[in-house]
């Protein structure tokens, strides 16, 4: 029997096609997309200087909330803009991700925690649709319906962004959601990391790794110490960003107390401009650190 619990689509997008993903017992979620194939615009759309702005410091929550409204407009005006649609996943990640676990603590948790996994959805979805700018994924998933997973190996590099950021929401919607969507997902989860590692070995500083060492430390039959040499291996590759470094004091170190504390501390005396492209994520992850020390460690 499927369990299939229904989420509401965001309004001002033309729908003309849904696809209803339902899994056993795990948590459910739709996907719109136009039935007309639309084509990856040729140029991204002017964004206003006020928007960049917002985006640009998007490490405040109330500016990356605006700029999350002004890009969907631009979005839904110009719905082949693959570009915007990249940053509207990305933003709603971080959104989620950092600005909401930020606010977490134990009154408000569950609460807390809806708001992210709405947000995580939204982040999926946008990904979805800037997938759908590939011919053959719309072919296969907008029109004949197949799950996003029959159409990864079409996926090249020009879609690779939203591919992973798909990925990465997708991956912590699953977890909010519980055990059983996180395990249902999981040959989902598997199957992205691949083709991002087919098409860039070395993409968004030491992804491969961090979700190889990631998924090892966290699923229940995962090799917990290749996971830690994984996680090692991602921050030898990228040792300047920040995230890595959250992620396995969080999940990898609860038992090392001294080499949480010193992976936590280096985030947090870090230059978060180290890589300028993401300073405003850096900036976020070093209040994650602090706030991991503070109520971890």
């Amino acid at each position: 029997m499927l369990c299939v619990n229904k989420k509401s689509i965001p309004t001002g997008i033309v729908v003309s096609l849904i696809i209803a993903f339902a899994v056993n017992c795990g948590a459910s979620r739709e996907v719109v997309y136009s039935k007309e194939f639309i084509p990856r615009a040729a140029q991204t759309a002017t964004i206003p200087a006020a928007t960049k702005k917002l985006w640009d410091t998007r490490y405040e929550k109330e500016n990356l909330q605006q700029a999350l409204k002004d890009l969907t407009q631009i979005a839904e005006e110009n719905p082949g803009d693959y570009d915007v649609m990249v940053m509207l996943c990305r933003g709603y990640y971080l959104m989620a991700d950092g600005h909401l676990y930020l606010e977490i603590n134990e009154s408000n948790a569950s609460d807390i925690k809806r708001q992210q996994a709405e947000n995580f959805d939204l982040g999926v979805k946008w990904c979805e649709k800037a997938m759908a700018t590939n011919e053959v994924y719309h072919a296969k998933v907008a029109v004949g319906g197949a799950a996003p997973a029959a159409a990864f190996n079409d996926i090249t590099e020009k879609e690779l962004s939203a591919l992973y950021w798909r990925y990465a929401n997708l991956a912590k919607w699953s977890r909010i959601e519980g055990l059983m969507t996180l395990l249902e997902n999981k040959s989902q989860f598997t199957a992205t990391i691949e083709r991002v590692e087919k098409l860039d070995k070395n993409y968004f500083h030491g992804a491969v790794n961090r979700y190889k060492g990631g998924a090892n430390i966290l699923s229940p039959t995962g090799n917990k110490s290749e996971g830690k040499a994984q996680l090692e291996a991602s921050i030898k590759q990228a040792p300047n960003y920040f995230g890595t470094k959250v992620i396995y004091a969080e999940i990898g170190l609860r038992a090392e107390e001294e080499k949480a504390i010193k992976l936590l501390n280096e985030v947090i005396n870090g230059n978060p401009k180290s890589i300028p492209e993401i300073a405003p994520e850096q900036m976020i992850e070093q209040r994650k650190a602090k706030k991991l020390l503070e109520e971890e460690f």
